[in-house]
């Protein structure tokens, strides 16, 4: 995807009115919320997607059971307070609505 990706994004987000993302790369799922600068910083992002709160897993050995207390995943999945994506990694994306 291109970097206008990311315009279309937050675009897209502010229209739902919600900032609860996927993002999937060729290897990765990312769940998150996207963070929002309010217009301090119009072009400091084109590259990359700051995202809070978020899980990486890979897709490889994502779990996919039914199970409510399923743990598969956790040793798959990393938890970070803020991470930066790059655009041109981005495959696909959702915005979750709240």
């Amino acid at each position: 995807m291109s970097k206008a990706i990311s315009k279309t994004i937050k675009k897209v987000c502010e229209k739902v009115g919600s900032t609860k993302i996927v993002l999937i790369t060729n290897h990765l799922k990312i769940d998150g919320n996207l963070y929002v600068d309010n217009g301090k910083c119009e072009e400091c992002h084109d590259d990359v997607l700051a995202i809070t709160n978020a899980l990486v897993c890979r897709l490889n050995d994502y779990c996919t059971c039914e199970d409510d207390n399923c743990t598969c995943n956790d040793y798959v999945c990393f938890k970070y307070d803020w991470l930066n994506v790059s655009v041109d990694s981005i495959v696909a994306y959702s915005i979750i609505e709240d």
